[in-house]
C-alpha cells in the first residue's frame, strides 16, 4: 500500500521544533514566548488527542519556574516584600516563559514524529542507517527500560520475592542492567545481517510519506525564521 501524502515527515516535524526554538531564543521576547506556547500545545492537543503535551510540558516547566523565582526574585532593585523584587520576579517570568515555550515547540514537534517513521527517514537521508540506528535505540531505552522493569518485577513477584530498598539493587536493577546489556548485543547479528556497515543508497519498500512541499518548507522554514530574528 503506497504512503498517505497528506501524513507529516518527522523530519518536517523536527525542523519546525528547532526552528520554534531559533524564535524564541532569536527575539527573546515575552510575547514570541507565549505566542509558540499556544500554538505548540494547540498542536500538541490536535494531535494526541490528550491533554498529554500540555502536561508534560507543566511538569517540565513548573519546578523550573519555581527555581528561576528562588535565583532571581531576591536580587533586584524595586523590592515589593522581603526577599522579593518586581523586577527580579519579571525576569524570573520572562526566564520561566522561554524555557516553558522551548519544552513545548519541543513537545510539541515530537507529538508528530514515530520512532519507526524517524529511523526510515533518516536511514535514507545524508546521515546514513547507523545515525538512524542510533537515534532509535536512543529514543527506545526509555520505554524498554519501562517493560524490563515490570517483567523483573513480575518475576521476583511470581518467585516470591519482595522488592525492597535493601533488595532493590540484586532484585531488579542487577537483572534490568543485565536485560538490557544482553537484549542490545544480541542485536549486532541481525544488523550486521541487515549491511548496517555497508556503504551506499538505502531503499525502503514503506518509505515515510514525503512532498516537495514538506521539502521545500525544510529548507525556507528556518531560514524565514532567522531573517525574521535578523530583522
Amino acid at each position: 500500500m503506497p504512503p498517505q501524502p497528506n501524513r507529516l515527515n518527522p523530519l518536517t516535524a523536527l525542523v519546525a521544533g528547532a526552528s520554534a526554538w531559533i524564535l524564541v531564543l532569536g527575539i527573546n521576547r515575552w510575547e514570541c514566548s507565549v505566542a509558540v506556547i499556544v500554538v505548540a500545545l494547540a498542536l500538541g492537543v490536535w494531535r494526541t488527542r490528550t491533554p498529554a503535551v500540555p502536561a508534560t510540558t507543566a511538569l517540565l516547566a513548573l519546578p523550573t519556574g519555581l527555581s528561576m523565582v528562588l535565583v532571581h526574585a531576591p536580587y533586584g532593585t524595586q523590592r515589593i516584600a522581603p526577599l522579593v523584587t518586581s523586577d527580579g520576579l519579571l525576569i524570573a517570568g520572562e526566564l520561566a516563559l522561554r524555557f516553558t515555550a522551548l519544552m513545548a515547540a519541543l513537545l510539541g514537534a515530537a507529538a508528530f514524529i514515530r520512532v519507526p517513521d524517524l529511523a526510515k527517514a533518516l536511514q535514507v537521508s545524508p546521515l546514513g542507517p547507523k545515525i538512524a540506528y542510533v537515534v532509535a535505540a536512543a529514543l527506545q531505552v526509555l520505554p524498554q527500560g519501562r517493560r524490563t522493569i515490570r517483567v523483573v518485577r513480575d518475576a521476583q513477584r511470581l518467585r516470591g520475592r519482595r522488592v525492597t530498598a535493601r533488595t532493590v539493587v540484586p532484585r531488579l536493577v542487577l537483572p534490568v542492567m543485565t536485560h538490557l546489556l544482553t537484549a542490545n548485543a544480541e542485536k549486532a547479528p541481525a544488523l550486521e545481517t541487515a549491511g548496517l556497515d555497508l556503504p551506499g543508497r538505502r531503499t525502503l519498500l514503506c518509505p515515510v510519506p514525503d512532498s516537495t512541499v514538506q521539502k521545500a518548507a525544510r529548507l525556507l522554514l528556518p531560514v524565514g525564521v532567522i531573517v525574521c530574528v535578523l530583522i
